[in-house]
């Protein structure tokens, strides 16, 4: 066998990536080539976003992920939705650079490089690395390798072979044409000049008009600083809970007062949908079992000097990964009492070398080899390897699956039944999602992640064969799914529909914190009583600024802002509503900090100030940009998800 491999290896290469390639087709890993080039994979605000120059990054993005080979559909997709997001981020930002007019000067882009000096080093080590393994690569001795290697280090800058790091010789190097040889140098330089440079430049120009004032910061300042020793009497909510359920008038008519507070932000879709669970059959369990054996005889055949060691058997089929990699070993001599039973009688009963028959347990079938037993303090341990082969569905059961639910589809397409009866008709139940939001993860809640149900739900025009209400069959690793749209909502609109619930819960927590306030209220003298203990109040002694945290008020809120700003000291306040119930507070006494402390803090302060108002105030402007951006994806025409 291994004599036919080597003679044929080109053609085994061959037939191995074609296997690839069918298999990232059968996962829609691999786009529709065939699709018409006049569909970009998307547009903003009229821009296009070719193909190839999206697949490029979406390939460098997936190389880069740590999860590799390994990435799952769902994975792959957040993967592919980021890399989407990425585009219309820096297209919308490269709008703004060219409306501003804005322009990298020589002297911004080296005083980020000089500023920057870790960055730099991690490129051009890298760069340096992969030099280096070239080098090892191509050379025909170790001594000439060595030399090679030798010679390389000699002509790198002085900074990057330093352990501590030299301001200056990292600055020296960078005023030599040498500095700007480096490709990974030239691309960094590329990004400063049409990236990273422009957006620092707009990040200043959207907060040329923020300058807090030191008024501002000495307010921030003397709030924060300033303590209080409270007395905090607390009711919960939970213990007045609403016993009648808030009517849809009531709701209806909160949302008609507030209705610019109910907007559909994305499209949103409902579903009724079916699903059948993915298990093993009987014959996929007598399959497995048969491979098991087969392995098992070939372990065993003494009469073949080619037969394979347990170890390299193991490797390759083993699909237990916390061992395969070590050739089956489960570790050193183990005790009773850690294995399931069914393995661990096997396991124990072996007599060292022997290797047994596949043994089923509730993980699958496992042989298991012998590596000797011993007995330490009157313990019995053995120490064992194993193969382990898990019972999983086969393809033929699966399809068998898919089947059952496609004649549901048809049921519904061409005989006309509604969904539900088509479903009563396989002895099916019908269940119904929430609300499904556009652009937000393919999931139902007691499925999971399943693939093509965003593609489904929110069907782009040019996908037919997605326009009808019933779903093509749909499945993840546990389920397979048929699903038929139920109800839409549009982004844009306002929607009693969608935010009915949270409404209702809204309405629900104020009463419970009203109810709270009046028993609060009603119990006020009791509660001001040192030393009397009255039901559902609890007392805490309390220090807090503005910014602290205060039991039944919650963590830097207004309700604890006008507490402490407007109640006089020395007093009990009167029975407040909060979030999570009700609280009356006593301010006891107050610490301002002295003017010296405030004075000092005061430039720090007002940095603080800047820099904050400014990151929040750019992403809102980022925000803004593209909530009121016209975005196009066209994604799933190319990627069939």
């Amino acid at each position: 066998m291994l004599t036919w491999i080597n003679e044929n290896a080109k053609w085994v290469i061959v037939i191995f990536a074609v296997g690839i390639i069918v298999g990232l087709l059968a996962m829609d890993r691999v786009p529709d080539q065939g699709l018409p080039q006049q569909y970009p994979v998307g547009k903003v605000n009229g821009e296009t976003i070719s193909f190839e120059e999206f697949d490029a990054n979406l390939k460098n993005a997936i190389n880069n992920d740590p999860s590799g080979a390994q990435m799952g559909d769902e994975g792959y997709a957040e993967i592919r939705s980021n890399v989407f997001n990425m585009f219309v981020q820096q297209m919308l930002l490269n709008e703004e650079f060219k409306a501003a007019g804005l322009n990298a000067s020589v002297a911004e882009m080296k005083e980020e490089l000089r500023s920057r000096p870790e960055v730099v080093r991690n490129i051009v080590g890298q760069e340096a690395q992969e030099r280096l393994y070239m080098l090892q690569a191509t050379a025909v001795s170790q001594e000439d390798a060595m030399q090679r290697v030798q010679g390389y280090i000699s002509t790198l800058p002085q900074f990057l072979m330093d352990t501590t790091f030299d301001q200056s010789a990292y600055e020296q190097w960078l005023n030599t044409p040498a500095a700007y040889e480096w490709q990974g140098m030239i691309n960094y330089e590329r990004e400063l000049k049409t990236k990273i440079v422009l957006l620092r430049q707009l990040q200043t120009f959207v907060g040329a008009g923020l300058y807090p004032t030191s008024l501002e910061a000495r307010y921030a300042l003397e709030n924060r600083m300033t303590e209080h020793s409270l007395e905090v009497a607390s009711v919960a909510s939970a213990d007045f809970p609403v016993t009648e359920t808030i009517d849809s008038i009531t709701v209806a008519a909160y949302f008609k007062a507030f209705p610019d507070s109910f907007f559909v932000r994305k499209d949103q879709m409902k579903m009724d949908y079916t699903f059948i669970p993915i298990q093993p059959t009987a014959s996929d369990d007598v399959r497995i079992k048969e491979y098991a054996m087969t392995l098992y005889f070939q372990l065993t055949d003494t009469s073949s000097a080619a037969a394979a060691p347990f170890e390299e058997v193991a490797r390759i089929t083993s699909e237990d990964p916390g061992s395969a990699a070590n050739g089956g070993l489960l570790g050193d001599y183990t005790a009773k009492g850690v294995w399931v039973p069914e393995f661990e009688a096997v396991a124990f009963a072996l007599d060292s070398g022997a290797i047994s028959e596949p043994v089923r347990t509730q993980f699958g079938y496992h042989i298991i080899q012998s590596h000797g037993k011993t007995t330490e303090d009157s313990v019995e341990k053995v120490k064992v390897s194993h193969i382990l082969l898990s019972v999983t569905p086969s393809l033929e059961t699966v399809d068998s699956l898919e089947i059952i639910l496609e004649e549901v589809r048809l049921a519904v397409m061409e005989k006309g039944l509604s969904f539900a009866e088509a479903a009563q008709e396989k002895n099916l139940p019908v269940h119904s999602t929430g609300w499904l939001t556009k652009g937000e993860k393919d999931q139902i809640s007691e499925i999971g992640y399943l693939k093509g149900l965003s593609s489904f739900a929110f069907a782009n025009p040019e996908r037919t064969d997605l326009s009808s209400n019933v779903s093509p069959v749909m499945r993840n690793d546990r389920f397979v799914v048929l699903a038929n749209k139920t109800d839409s909502l549009f982004g844009g609109t306002r929607s009693l529909s969608l935010y009915f619930d949270e409404i209702r819960a809204s309405l629900e927590r104020k009463k419970s914190a009203d109810a709270a306030a009046n028993y609060l209220t009603s119990v006020a003298a009791r509660v001001q009583t040192p030393g009397d203990s009255v039901e559902k109040v609890k007392i805490d002694s309390v220090q807090a600024s503005f910014a602290s945290f205060v039991p039944g008020v919650g963590f830097s809120n207004p309700t604890l802002y006008r507490i402490l700003s407007t109640q006089k000291t020395g007093e009990w306040g009167a029975a407040v509503p909060t979030d999570d119930g009700a609280v009356m507070v006593k301010i006891i006494s107050k610490q301002v900090p002295d003017e010296e402390v405030i004075s000092k803090a005061l430039p720090s302060e007002l940095e603080t100030l800047y820099r904050f108002g400014t990151s929040t105030l750019f992403r809102e402007y980022m925000a803004s940009l593209e909530s009121s951006a016209k975005v196009e994806n066209n994604l799933d025409l190319y990627y069939r998800d």
